[in-house]
């Protein structure tokens, strides 16, 4: 019932994907303060998905639904959907899920693990870089009604601040 997630931006420079992949397209039905209840389309099969919390620990509830079920509520989402390739990348014991975004969120690339116990160690590759767990601005339900194609030049500043003082 609760996840424990944490959530980074990837330098993909430094990061080898694997080829196998899923197709993720998601969308929200409802987007309040804490809470988001969510649709999402994974190689074919759908899931609902209530979330609930701030920060690295929320409440999370799946239920899988048939395909006319995911088909009639992904037509009734709120934003344009996100679109994304997840990644499985084992690290160190952990499978870290990396998601490579597409159309309007294009060029972000975030990575995120899930965890046992807040206080759990894990080891950082080095190809994870700021975290980002509990930035509502990464957050997929901000995500979807403000992608980064909006705020373009922020998000480049922000992701690589380096690279912005170089003529």
């Amino acid at each position: 019932m609760y996840e424990i997630e944490r959530k980074f931006l990837v330098d993909k420079t430094r990061l080898k994907l694997p080829r196998k992949f899923k197709s993720v397209e998601q969308g929200y039905l409802m987007r309040a303060e804490s809470r988001s209840l969510r649709v999402r389309k994974i190689d074919g099969d759908y899931i609902l998905t209530l979330k609930i919390g701030k920060g690295a620990r929320r409440v999370e509830i799946e239920r899988p639904l048939g395909k006319a079920e995911g088909v009639a509520l992904i037509s009734k989402v709120l934003d344009p959907l996100i679109v994304k390739k997840r990644y499985a990348v084992k690290c160190d014991g952990h499978v870290w899920d990396v998601d490579v975004f597409k159309g309007e969120n294009k060029g972000l690339v975030l990575a995120e693990i899930e965890l046992e116990d807040e206080d759990e160690a894990f080891t950082r590759p080095d190809w994870v870089t700021r975290e980002v767990t509990g930035d509502r601005l990464f957050q997929n339900s901000t995500l979807a009604s403000h992608p980064i194609s909006m705020w373009r030049e922020a998000f480049d500043e922000f992701c690589y601040p380096a690279a912005s003082l170089v003529g």
